[in-house]
């Protein structure tokens, strides 16, 4: 049996291309189309939470999500802000498309942020382009000033263990983790595939016929490989770009199964066009009791969550550092902003400055050991 060695809560990225990261295994490019009715939907439902702004609950104060929170240490206000900052708007750089996956909870916590903070809002661009490349060689060129951010993925830490990548954390000033998003594995009601057993009997019978549709380099590929290595078979790996990009591939039968986040299959579920096969997490999921996990379908790892935090270009200093990392701690902490992640299926997973760069260590060093066992 194939082991996984990663002992901690990784995080999905497309980081291929510029700044020396592209993509990995055979892909070939699939007919896609923009599926904007949902990216336009998805920003809807992430705008700002309509209740009051105020710093949330006494210090020491611990609250998590319903959706299993996981770091979370409920800070409850943020720390007294450097002397002179902020004096302008912070712009947070999201390195993927409009309404995907990283971009919903992104504004979730730039609005309640720009409601604490004196004098100056957080807003979120999307730098797209190169998987997530582009938007990383413009925070890691921007001034040290703590001004400009960015939504970081693992799917950078996976590109950098595979050798096609050339920077990492250590090149930018890591200020928090702050959110969880799920990973599950999906097909077309349509098909008929019912079951992951179902899934690989498919695959063995039609060996390199299904097409599985992935966004090459980022964590999904890296959980197609490791099934193929575990369960014997293998398939045509598509590449079909970013989020909001894959649920129209499945939905037309363009590609046959696809790995994305439980936000962005769970309106296609409900509606009957898709079935999960498996949820990459430690427990079921309460909305979908009846799907299992993949420890249960016997991949010995732990959760492989998409996990998001945040950087600051490399000589950023330490108090605007940590004045940052505390206004995402009184985020995480807000019960507001822990529904509006909760109903999306994300859960505020808020890890402070020093115990994330502890975190990245060991998330690299594991990415490592992850792609030596793929070899």
């Amino acid at each position: 049996m194939f082991k996984r060695v990663l002992s901690i809560t990784l995080a999905v990225g497309l980081a291929a291309g510029l700044m020396g990261c592209s993509g990995g295994k055979k892909a070939e490019p699939a007919a896609t189309q923009a599926a904007s009715t949902q990216a336009e939907s998805a920003q809807e439902a992430a705008k700002a939470p309509e209740t009051a702004k105020e710093a949330p609950g006494a210090e020491g104060e611990k609250k998590e999500s319903e959706a299993q929170a996981a770091g979370n240490s409920g800070q409850a206000a943020p720390v007294k802000a450097p002397e002179g900052f902020p004096n302008k708007d912070i712009t947070l750089v999201n390195p993927y498309e409009a309404g995907g996956t990283s971009d919903i909870p992104a504004r979730i916590y730039a609005d309640y942020i720009s409601g604490i903070m004196d004098g100056a809002m957080m807003n979120v661009t999307d730098v797209t382009g190169s998987g997530g490349a582009v938007g990383a060689q413009q925070v890691m060129s921007s001034p040290g000033d703590g001004y400009t951010l960015l939504v970081a993925p693992a799917g950078y830490a996976m590109q950098y263990a595979k050798g096609s990548c050339e920077f990492t954390y250590e090149d930018f000033k890591p200020v928090s983790l702050f959110v969880t998003s799920y990973l599950g594995m999906a097909v077309n009601t349509s098909s008929g595939i019912k079951t992951y057993e179902d899934l690989v009997q498919a695959a063995k019978d039609r060996p390199g016929e299904l097409k599985f549709g992935v966004a090459t380099g980022g964590l999904p590929m890296f959980c197609v490989l490791a099934m193929e290595k575990q369960e014997g078979v293998d398939f045509n790996i598509v590449d079909i770009g970013g989020t909001t990009l894959k649920a129209p591939e499945l939905l037309s039968n363009r590609i046959d199964v696809m790995i994305d986040s439980l936000a962005g299959l769970t309106s296609y579920v409900d509606s009957g066009d898709f079935t999960i096969l498996g949820l990459y997490a430690d427990d079921r999921f309460a909305n979908y009791p009846d799907v299992p996990t993949f420890a249960e379908l016997g991949y010995e790892t732990n959760v492989m969550n998409q996990v998001f935090g945040i950087w600051a270009p490399k000589d950023t200093p330490d108090d605007v550092v940590e004045y940052l990392s505390s206004l995402f701690g009184a985020a995480a902490a807000d019960e507001g902003v822990q529904k509006q992640l909760t109903d999306l299926t994300y859960s505020a997973s808020y890890i402070p400055t020093a115990e994330y760069v502890t975190y990245l260590e060991k998330m690299y060093a594991d990415f490592q050991e992850f792609a030596k066992g793929l070899n």
